[in-house]
């Protein structure tokens, strides 16, 4: 007969990944650069961070900055040219060694990759776009876009976004695109708005852009609108994009719309361009009166894969309307500085045929890189007066945890789901009794 355990002597041995004999540590974690400290707009501060999953004797890191005008460089300096990693993972790079008065302190973009310590990519200094040379040699990598004065953010599914607001008539289209709150908000259900108005004689459509790059993984749009309903010259785009017209821009969407063409009984397309390529544009049909739909796409190194799911997503695809459809061509795009863009837009910006305006709605944008995640390691358990437990989580960036609670290790309820954006996290528990047993595990999301 096992020995009866006290509620908090149990509590502490599920936290710590100890349940029953049984416990956990020692999962492999996939390589990943964090950034700590940002250095605000215009400032002259560090930029700091860590990496996991990284040998610091034998890998160090590649930091660069890109201001506008002055296109990219190799920071701190040429020589040496990579960023050391201290034994603890940690590492800090000073990002404006050209002085105060020069484009780094105005630096809108920041690229940290981990590379290897005979990464052979010589300094960096002035193009518009980093090679692709640099890129193939990044064992892991972060890329962002930091807040400025002249860029609207929102976040938007646990994610920082910019609205695109450029001066004059900008593509795609070309089309006048606003950052304005009645183009582009949140609600309170945080799920994201795009609408094209008709403001001060002029049609104007909506566009966000993500922050930072997320690379090869897995893409999920959910739509809270009905495609099929869309006018015929609207469309919906959902895709990445890189500046970098390498791999033609790095281009892969999803799109909803008819192109002008009211008679076409498709409404929507998976695509990677250049379109005209092999096997490399299918149109499909989204259900009418679907209000309700996921579209996703999984980026892999030689191939892509696209489906289309009735309402949220579910991992066995049993709710799919389009089955996997696979586009193998050796012009698969290499990750490099490409972001994800959300937009509606006009074609050949002419205005809807209906002359209403329009609004889509994005429930959520989901990203799951390819690799297995390790199973979440709680640890650091405290159970607060009041019964409010608290504990760190141990978990790999950019993967979704549902946190659970129990009283009978039967039936378990939602405590609530978080986002990993670094590798920790925090639970928080409030509703739980001192009075009742509480059992607590984390399920990593598919």
């Amino acid at each position: 007969m096992p020995t009866k355990k006290t509620f908090t002597e149990v509590i502490r041995r599920w936290l710590t990944g100890c349940l029953f004999g049984i416990c956990f540590s020692g999962f492999a974690v996939s390589p990943a650069v964090i950034i700590t400290n940002l250095p605000a707009y215009g400032t002259t501060d560090t930029l700091k961070g860590y990496v996991i999953g990284a040998d610091s004797t034998k890998q160090a890191l590649a930091v660069f900055i890109y201001a506008p005008t002055f296109g990219w460089y190799s920071k701190p300096f040429c020589s040496p040219l990579l960023v050391p990693i201290l034994p603890d993972g940690s590492w800090s790079a000073n990002i404006t060694t050209a002085g105060p008065t020069s484009g780094d302190p105005t630096a809108t973009r920041i690229a940290v990759l981990l590379v290897s310590t005979n990464y052979n990519v010589g300094c960096v200094t002035g193009p518009q776009t980093l090679s692709t040379n640099v890129y193939a040699q990044a064992i892991a990598k972060t890329i962002i876009t930091r807040p400025s004065p002249n860029l609207r953010f929102i976040n938007f599914s646990g994610y920082d976004w910019w609205v695109k607001s450029p001066a004059g008539l900008a593509g795609p289209g070309p089309n006048y695109f606003s950052d304005a709150t009645n183009n582009v908000w949140v609600d309170t259900n945080g799920w994201l708005h795009l609408r094209v108005t008709h403001r001060t004689n002029a049609w104007q459509c909506a566009e966000i852009v993500s922050a930072r790059t997320f690379g090869q993984g897995n893409y999920r749009f959910e739509v809270n609108s009905a495609i099929d309903s869309l006018n015929q010259n609207v469309t919906l785009g959902l895709f990445t994009w890189s500046d970098d017209p390498t791999f033609t821009d790095r281009e892969i969407d999803v799109e909803g719309g008819r192109w002008g063409n009211p008679a076409d009984t498709d409404n929507a397309q998976f695509v990677v361009q250049p379109f005209g390529g092999l096997n490399h544009l299918d149109r499909y049909r989204v259900p009418p009166g679907l209000t309700d739909s996921t579209h996703l796409f999984i980026w892999e190194t030689n191939r892509i894969r696209w489906q289309a799911q009735s309402n949220g997503y579910s991992a066995d695809g049993t709710n799919a309307f389009i089955a996997y459809r696979f586009d193998t061509v050796a012009d698969i795009p290499l990750s490099g500085d490409e972001n994800v863009r959300l937009n509606l837009w006009l074609v050949n910006g002419a205005a809807p045929s209906d002359f209403n305006e329009v609004e889509v709605v994005i429930k959520s944008f989901n990203f799951v890189p390819l690799s297995a995640p390790p199973p979440a390691v709680l640890n650091n358990p405290k159970v607060q007066p009041g019964g409010i437990v608290q504990a760190d989580l141990t978990v790999q960036p950019d993967f979704r945890y549902d946190l659970q609670a129990s009283s009978n290790l039967t039936h378990w309820d939602d405590v609530t789901t978080l986002l990993a954006i670094s590798d920790k996290l925090t639970l928080l528990e409030t509703n739980s009794s001192p009075s009742s047993r509480r059992f607590y595990r984390a399920v990593t999301l598919p």
